[in-house]
């Protein structure tokens, strides 16, 4: 049985598919030992944790979303069928969602991505998930750059020296670089693709931005 102390995993749940972290009569996501630790990434401190979860952690279904920030299909999913996925799965406790990035359209891509860790450390990962989606535009066009971040996190009421510090220092490159690797490992060469997952270890795949119909169908399936 797992402690219920919080703790930090190297491995991000993207990996605990691949390497098959899942077993009988447990939750996928309280089967991730989180354990603190420091590891060595090309001579440099890695610093990673294990991604945030919306929802319940002892929801028998999971739902890992692999996305990237100015994938417009990603932005669509997220403005019309991820609201019922969370008014009617999450909310009631049946799943939760996890997000593993997979930033392949672009530079800006990958340090948006870096951005929502930042806002993580001081409790704000979800809130800046979405900003991020609403304010999405045209790809590289600036719109996700680390001016436009910071005003984002501006716009969260975060602590704007942390921020700055977290985003320029780029203390999570390694960690979107780790979720890069893990996502495309699993499978996912396109944004979006989601792996859906029960406590038995039982998984399907959805490629693209399907609609709810599809969604609710499988997650069904899977309880």
């Amino acid at each position: 049985m797992l402690a219920n102390t919080k703790k930090y995993l190297v491995i991000a749940v993207a990996m605990a598919i691949v390497i098959g972290v899942v077993g009988s009569g447990l939750s996928y996501i309280t089967q991730v030992e989180q354990q603190t630790q420091n590891n060595q990434d090309a001579g440099q401190t890695l610093t990673v944790k294990v991604p945030p979860v919306l929802g319940s952690e002892t929801a028998s279904v999971t739902i890992i979303e692999m996305g990237d920030y100015q994938c417009e299909m990603c932005k669509r999913w997220n403005d019309n069928t991820r609201p019922k996925i969370i008014e009617n799965f999450i909310d009631t406790g049946k799943a939760n969602l996890v997000f593993i990035d997979l930033p392949i359209l672009g530079p800006d891509s990958h340090t948006a991505a870096e951005a929502t860790y930042c806002a993580d450390d001081q409790g704000k990962y979800w809130d800046y998930h979405l900003t991020l989606y609403s304010y999405q535009d045209h790809m590289n066009s600036g719109w996700a750059n680390a001016e436009r971040l910071k005003a984002f996190a501006f716009g969260l009421d975060l602590s704007m020296n942390e921020f700055e510090e977290c985003l320029d220092s780029d203390k999570y490159r390694q960690h979107v670089k780790l979720n890069l690797q893990k996502a495309k490992s699993s499978g996912a060469n396109s944004t979006p693709t989601f792996i859906i997952v029960n406590a038995a270890g039982d998984q399907k795949q959805i490629r693209g931005a399907q609609p709810y119909s599809v969604f609710e169908k499988t997650i069904e399936s899977l309880l």
